[in-house]
């Protein structure tokens, strides 16, 4: 788990597991990036907060709302400027083959309204299996108040997936991974909890929601949103889902 520290004003890791490396620049004072180079993975940027404007080495600068999300395929270089306050996060995954660059806008991505009762939530795909890329999906979680979500509890193993929390002011909630050992962490407002195995629900405290920014790095050999729920949970309702579920296999 990465407790945010409130570093302003340069490029931070806050999260880093196998094919899969999560920065912030959380600008305030300064206002404009240096270059920033990807190297051999694509890049994905995803201001949570504020507007900004991204200009590729020898392209058209490209203006970002708050949850926007643009694709850069790899060995781009970059520079950011904003007019205000921005919290930038910028996901890196290894690539080999190069995609070209898009956007997409938050406001444009369908929403789904997933779960039920205790566990009801909006999911937002923003970069999903039909998309370019070559490890990326991610999206958005908005959760009810004290609700759960990413619930029945599923798990995508040699998937590594991130989760970026926001929108909870000083509220909080608990993000649990279960697995072989069991975790809990409390999670706030700029947190970030990798997983890289296990079941990960969450739930939030009366008065919040679980929102957060999720990134999946998938082998390209199965980039997909296939998961397995947990034994003693699948038979609750999952209601409209973005995700498929593997079938166990039927005993012989």
């Amino acid at each position: 788990m990465y407790r945010d520290k409130g570093i302003s004003d340069e490029l931070e890791v806050i999260a880093r597991v196998e094919n899969l490396t999560i920065k912030r620049l959380r600008m305030r004072m300064n206002l404009r990036s240096e270059r920033l180079e990807s190297g051999r993975t694509e890049s994905l940027l995803v201001p949570l907060e504020g507007e900004v404007d991204v200009t590729p080495k020898g392209g058209k600068t490209v203006k970002l709302g708050t949850k926007d999300a643009l694709y850069l395929p790899i060995g781009s270089e970059f520079w950011v400027e904003a007019k205000g306050p921005v919290e930038l996060i910028w996901a890196q995954a290894p690539a080999e083959q190069s995609h070209p660059s898009y956007v997409k806008r938050f406001a444009d991505q369908k929403v789904v309204n997933s779960g039920t009762a205790a566990y009801k939530r909006k999911v937002i795909t923003t970069v999903g299996e039909g998309d370019p890329a070559e490890r990326f999906i991610a999206g958005f979680v908005e959760g009810e108040s004290g609700s759960w979500t990413s619930f029945p509890p599923h798990k995508h193993d040699g998937k590594p997936e991130v989760y970026i929390y926001y929108g909870m002011g000083k509220r909080f909630g608990v993000q649990l991974v279960v697995g072989e050992e069991d975790n809990a962490y409390v999670v706030r407002d700029g947190d970030a909890v990798a997983f890289e195995r296990g079941y990960h629900p969450n739930v939030a405290t009366p008065g919040a929601g679980m929102n957060f920014l999720w990134i999946i790095s998938a082998d390209p050999k199965s980039r997909t949103l296939a998961v397995d729920l947990h034994p003693d949970y699948k038979e609750m309702p999952m209601g409209e889902t973005h995700l498929s579920v593997n079938q166990a296999p039927r005993p012989s």
